[in-house]
């Protein structure tokens, strides 16, 4: 015991950094498939077609290893695809896998923010803190549990880009700045906001270390990798034109060509929202595919250090690294602000979480000889976080699940991860006995659930869609006179059955109320499809 004791003493700070690693793995892994439950369409897309680029070297059309992947009135960046492909062929495509890639970019952003911290500071407990902090904060944590498309693979671009500029001394060579161009290079290829942001970035980056003149001499290294992705980008757009711009042309605030100061309005309305503090720290994204409902973006004891961060900064403003912070959290928002769908839309502004990130750190080597002065302002505070971040995990793993599949989308008849619909198609699909499965689109384009759950061929889709797997997908009003006597239909609950079928099942989940209520059953059922026989 003696032994052991000293042994803890000699190494508290491995113990510590050890311990911060399991809990972090522990969160980020666990119960992918499960919390947010379901499948996401734009998951699905990726998931099959990163399976099909592994094992048939081709898209869900049959083009071969695409830069940028068309899918359903869109084209998705390659990254989270060829990041997953790799995955699937050592393991089967699920949802825990589809989304595997993106809590582990989700860690790696913890351990360079870490990284970061103790590059700039040389303290192991700020650099712990930087950690736990980046591994936390419910912006990234819920984005790493999910895969809408690059949106944690672009952060880490971005977060690995200033552990590089980390790395700079003056009169250094142009290997770190070269390598923070690369990270930024990389980024491009990942989530819409990148294509603009990238350039922003490398501008920043320039403008903080060529000023004052002579002391970052070869800052210049920074922007050879940007523009050479810039060029393999731009020869793609030339070569399909309109088919990145296109999405963004329906969400612009320019959308319907309003006149300057209508613009200006609305551009300034919506930037000033990513900056407040309901977005921030009280109400977050709206969207419960963005933010599970527990409070803002970041956590309210986030507050305190990032206030002593931005105070660091601006105190520290003859250094080139502040001068990065400062202006990347300003102009990082500028790509979401052009929206107005949404907004505020934490996806589209997840670019100013490695600025945070890093400002934070600041703001932990400020806090932190403070805290060790006032030991009882430290303890209410590690208090304070602890309540906040364990309701926090209480509610994404308990309550979250179920407030995903009973409040229904506005936009169709369907949760906000498509619960369901999956395994009621691959149910249907095993009961057909050779007859053909109409699937309503009601259910939120199920073509693509089909093609993850069942795997066809990508060429033989390409040519013959789902007719590959005895399926078809229609509206749920030209079901009745397109299904013929053995047909199965898997339909929305709030489809109209046609005449004549026979309920064969229903894909349904039992939602738990954990907190009673009078009058109120313990727990009820959400019918998510529904499987008839003509």
């Amino acid at each position: 015991m003696q032994r052991a004791a000293a042994w803890l003493r000699g190494n508290a700070w491995v113990v510590a950094f050890g311990a911060a690693a399991v809990l972090l793995a522990g969160l980020h892994l666990s119960a992918l498939g499960t919390s947010p439950p379901g499948l996401y369409n734009d998951e699905a897309s990726i998931g099959y077609n990163a399976w099909a680029i592994a094992h048939h070297g081709v898209d869900e059309h049959g083009v071969s290893f695409p830069l940028y992947f068309e899918a359903f009135g869109e084209y998705k960046g390659p990254i989270s695809i060829y990041l997953l492909a790799p995955f699937t062929w050592v393991l089967p495509l699920t949802p825990y896998v589809e989304r595997l890639p993106s809590a582990l970019c989700g860690l790696l952003i913890a351990v360079f923010a870490g990284l970061v911290a103790y590059r700039l500071f040389g303290s192991r407990p700020v650099a712990l803190l930087a950690l736990l902090t980046a591994g936390l904060e419910p912006w990234l944590f819920l984005d790493s549990r999910t895969n809408l498309e690059a949106i944690v693979p672009m952060t880490l671009g971005f977060v690995v880009a200033l552990w590089c500029l980390a790395h700079v001394e003056p009169g250094d060579t142009w290997r770190w700045f070269f390598g923070a161009g690369t990270a930024l290079g990389v980024a491009l290829f990942a989530y819409t906001p990148a294509r603009v942001f990238v350039a922003v970035t490398a501008v920043i980056i320039a403008v903080a270390y060529r000023f004052p003149a002579g002391r970052y001499r070869n800052w210049w290294a920074v922007l050879p990798p940007v523009i050479a992705a810039y060029v393999v980008y731009l020869q793609w757009t030339l070569r399909h034109s309109g088919a990145l711009n296109g999405r963004f042309g329906a969400l612009s605030i320019s959308a319907d060509n309003p006149g300057l100061l209508t613009l200006a309005g609305r551009f300034l309305g919506n930037y000033v929202q990513y900056l407040g503090f309901p977005f921030l720290f009280s109400h977050g994204d709206a969207n419960p595919r963005h933010n599970t409902g527990f409070g803002g973006m970041l956590f309210i004891v986030s507050l305190p250090v990032l206030v002593a961060g931005l105070v660091a900064c601006v105190r520290r403003l003859d250094q080139a690294l502040p001068r990065v912070a400062l202006m990347g959290l300003v102009t990082a928002p500028v790509p979401a602000a052009l929206t107005e769908d949404g907004t505020p839309h934490s996806l589209r502004s997840v670019l100013m979480m490695p600025f945070v990130l890093l400002i934070i750190s600041y703001g932990w080597d400020t806090a932190w000889p403070w805290l060790l002065k006032r030991r009882a302002w430290a303890i209410a505070l590690a208090v304070v976080a602890s309540l906040e971040v364990g309701g926090y995990m209480y509610d994404l793993f308990v309550e979250y699940p179920g407030r995903t599949v009973v409040a229904y989308r506005s936009d169709c008849a369907c949760t906000w991860f498509d619960s369901g619909i999956g395994d009621a198609i691959v149910r249907a699909h095993d009961s057909a006995a050779g007859h053909t499965v109409l699937l309503s689109n009601s259910l939120d384009t199920p073509y693509i659930q089909a093609l993850f759950r069942l795997r066809p061929d990508p060429a033989d889709y390409a040519r013959r869609g789902l007719s590959v797997l005895d399926m078809e997908a229609l509206g749920a009003v030209d079901i009745p006179q397109r299904a013929k006597p053995g047909d199965l239909m898997v339909l929305d609950p709030h489809d109209a059955v046609p005449s004549g079928s026979t309920h064969l099942f229903d894909e349904s989940v039992t939602v738990a109320r954990h907190t009673a209520e009078v009058g109120q059953a313990d727990s009820f059922t959400v019918v998510l499809a529904s499987v008839y026989r003509r």
